[in-house]
């Protein structure tokens, strides 16, 4: 029986990095203006709070349902950026050039990614609880159930499952990978915040092509088995 071929964290920086290139413009610009909208709304919380401390502290409890407000309006805004750079990332490694209105195709998923963050965290806590090791690999097995849920319709258990289905194969190599990605988002932050904006869509085409990698994989793999 031949041997399953390996991932190749190199195969995959080079083609994120392309992918990143093909859009640099509409990813970067998006990441740009997710952040400002982002720290806007950080102000105004602020803002808000710093002013009835000030002025009237009486009133805080008046003001926290619109705090909750913009608190609420600030995690649907982190979920939308997230879905359009995991859209955004996956279509460009892919090969497409997109327009900026094309980051919000997959919007509709964002339901189904509160799901897949809630369910997956559970997972990867009760995995931690349990002697660590669960924890720890489920980490590494979920990461790329988010890509899974932009790549085509589907519930964000089989999107979990798709991905852990794909890594365990390549677990380790994946690890490594993973934490080569995180390095360089890192480092990115580092640049005086500002290469963050770079870094982090940069990350996300990496990790579409570590996913596309696996999928092509996991289908050479089977098409092998069948042959023998």
């Amino acid at each position: 029986m031949a041997s399953a071929i390996s991932f190749q964290a190199g195969k995959a920086f080079r083609a994120g990095w392309k992918g990143f290139s093909r859009n640099a413009g509409v990813l970067v610009g998006f990441t740009v203006l997710a952040a400002v909208v982002l720290g806007l709304l950080q102000a105004i919380q602020y803002g808000l709070v710093a002013a009835v401390v000030v002025n009237n502290p009486d009133a805080l409890g008046g003001v926290s349902l619109l705090l909750f407000g913009i608190a609420l309006l600030q995690a649907i805004v982190g979920l939308i950026y997230s879905i359009a750079l995991l859209n955004g990332g996956l279509r460009s490694v892919r090969g497409e050039s997109l327009a900026f209105s094309d980051l919000f195709s997959k919007v509709t998923e964002v339901p189904n990614l509160i799901g897949l963050q809630i369910f997956g965290t559970l997972a990867v806590l009760l995995g931690s609880l349990a002697f660590v090791i669960p924890g720890v690999y489920l980490g590494v097995a979920y990461v790329f159930a988010g890509m899974a849920l932009v790549d085509e319709p589907q519930s964000f258990v089989d999107a979990l499952t798709l991905s852990r289905r794909l890594v365990t194969p390549h677990w380790f190599d994946v690890t490594i990978f993973l934490l080569v990605v995180i390095g360089i988002i890192l480092l990115g932050y580092l640049a005086i915040l500002i290469g963050g904006f770079v870094s982090v869509p940069v990350g996300f085409c990496m990790i579409a092509a570590g996913y596309q990698q696996l999928l092509v994989l996991a289908d050479n793999n089977i098409q092998t088995d069948s042959a023998e």
